[in-house]
């Protein structure tokens, strides 16, 4: 019986480690890239909606101190009705975890709030109550365009998970 117990306490000191490891190893599922593309049925029925495609990438960032929270930084870019450009949260929003989401917030000219909920492997962009998003196309500072839940079309956006290439260059440098 000794024995028996001697090698029952040894696999569980042995597989230890090893659960650890996969626990150090297991992928951030708040990190990655989420879009979607409405398709003409949609944007039929559903005139109020500037939004015509929208990608989410979410990647890490190493906050400046105590002013300035969030490890997490979320890029949006979107195409917007009878627009050619490609509209962006300039220089991404600092995202800290509240609950079982993120609550992001843009700086500068451009201030805003907006959350970001996991559902399943989707990401939901959510506008509540006064939370906006200012998008701004290129360097056409004078031409941007405010998401708010003023407008129901504009108050939850349901993003599908995508290759982080979908997301450019910089989500697709993310680990």
């Amino acid at each position: 019986m000794r024995i028996e117990w001697l090698a029952f306490s040894a696999v569980l000191l042995l597989g230890a480690p090893s659960l650890a490891e996969e626990a150090a190893e297991a992928p951030d599922p708040l990190l990655g890239c989420w879009t979607h593309v409405y398709d003409a049925a949609h944007l039929n029925k559903h005139p109020g909606q500037k939004v015509t495609a929208m990608t989410l990438a979410i990647g890490t960032r190493e906050p400046a101190g105590d002013s300035d929270p969030g490890k997490y930084l979320a890029k949006v870019t979107a195409k917007m009705r009878n627009a050619g450009d490609t509209y962006s949260n300039l220089g991404g929003a600092r995202c800290s975890v509240v609950g079982d989401r993120l609550s992001c917030v843009t700086d500068g000219f451009f201030v805003g709030q907006f959350s970001l909920e996991p559902a399943a492997k989707n990401m939901k962009l959510a506008l509540h109550d006064t939370e906006h998003i200012a998008l701004v196309p290129g360097v056409d500072l004078e031409a941007f365009v405010v998401l708010s839940s003023d407008n129901p079309e504009h108050a939850l956006f349901l993003l599908q998970p995508a290759p982080a290439t979908a997301c450019g260059a910089r989500a697709a440098a993310q680990p």
